[in-house]
């Protein structure tokens, strides 16, 4: 376990008590639960970039979760607690709080959880290594993928098995094409980019059309987007085979307008310019 580095984007990590909200939030819980810092908050730190979103991870379940709220008059939604997420509401600030569980039945996106005491069993059931980092109200890193060893690499990988992860929720795919863009020279695993070509159609009969456009919408507000849209097997032909190209092809075949839309805006930006 080591302490998180101090730098300015992620100070509200290490500073939290400076925060009138956030301490507000935490010291309800941290007297009597480990709660701990996760997800995208904490890869974003590491990587030195701004934090969009703070959400946590907790050793209680979510009905406790909303009575603690409830006895300190704070607003939560309750939409996600089927799958162990409350969503605090401080101000105009929302805060996920998501207790630790694992996947025991899967259907390709929505899965069935069981809740659990375990460290361990919630960062196996996560998808890639760089998401699966916690950090405590003291800083302390824990790091049961070597997630933090693959960000100072930049490098995406799935945890475990690959081509579980992906038939668990098809909505990984895109999800690995997004965080592909985080790195300027991303690395991966060819095995398991070849899974994520496998399973593309497969995705499309598992996965809604409006939230795969969703997800391709986000791919353009991360730092290197390239690296999302024209990722592709064959070296050196941005054209073929990427992550536009495909979805294009998809869509043409079904009529999804507002898809053919953003595709149309995206080759504009990022192929027929290069």
């Amino acid at each position: 376990m080591n302490i998180l580095e101090l730098n300015e984007k992620n100070a509200p990590l290490i500073y939290w008590r400076n925060d009138d909200q956030l301490s507000k939030l935490i010291n309800v819980f941290v007297e009597d639960y480990d709660i701990r810092f996760v997800g995208g908050c904490v890869r974003d730190s590491m990587l030195d970039k701004k934090l969009k979103d703070i959400d946590f991870a907790i050793n209680c379940m979510p009905e406790e979760t909303i009575k603690i709220l409830v006895k300190n008059n704070i607003e939560y939604l309750d939409y996600g607690i089927d799958f162990g997420t409350v969503t605090a509401l401080m101000g105009e600030q929302k805060y996920e709080i998501t207790s630790l569980r694992k996947d025991v039945d899967t259907n390709g996106r929505f899965p069935e959880v069981e809740f659990t005491g375990s460290w361990e069993e919630d960062a196996l059931r996560r998808d890639f290594t760089i998401n699966s980092i916690y950090v405590s109200m003291n800083g302390e890193i824990f790091d049961l993928n070597n997630g933090v060893e693959d960000l100072k690499n930049n490098k995406l990988r799935f945890i475990g098995d690959a081509e579980k992860r992906i038939k668990e929720d098809f909505l990984r795919i895109m999800r690995f094409y997004r965080f592909l863009g985080l790195f300027a020279e991303p690395k991966y695993e060819i095995e398991q980019f070849q899974l994520i070509e496998k399973y593309f159609l497969k995705m499309h009969d598992n996965v809604s059309k409006n939230k795969i456009k969703k997800e391709l919408i986000k791919m353009s507000y991360v730092e290197f987007p390239q690296n999302s849209f024209l990722l592709t097997s064959e070296k050196g032909d941005s054209n073929k085979k990427n992550l536009i190209n495909n979805l294009e092809n998809y869509w043409k075949k079904i009529n999804y307008i507002d898809g053919m839309n953003i595709i149309k805006k995206y080759k504009l930006k990022y192929i027929e310019r290069m």
